[in-house]
């Protein structure tokens, strides 16, 4: 493994990151003395798992609203609730 300084490793960090992502491992000296070891980290990519039902969800055809698009929200709600419990 080759030692650099920390000098080295600020004046050429975008150089160093390469050789340290590629695999190559470092150790980093500070006043002639070693400091830390630079080692690649192995990052895999996240695996998302899907939901049982969201494939068919999304492909499922879409109805048409049948509410006002020019409603408030508010509006449609208190709809809704008159259609569930009948008006105030």
């Amino acid at each position: 493994m080759k030692t650099i300084s920390a000098k080295e490793l600020r004046n050429k960090l975008g150089e160093i990151t390469k050789r340290v992502s590629s695999g190559e491992h470092l150790y980093v000296s500070y006043r002639n003395k070693l400091s830390f070891k630079l080692v690649p980290v192995n990052v895999q990519k996240p695996t998302h798992k899907k939901m049982a039902g969201l494939d068919a969800f999304l492909a499922a055809p879409k109805k048409p609203s049948s509410y006002d698009q020019n409603k408030s929200m508010k509006q449609i709600y208190r709809e809704l609730l008159d259609e569930k419990y009948g008006p105030k």
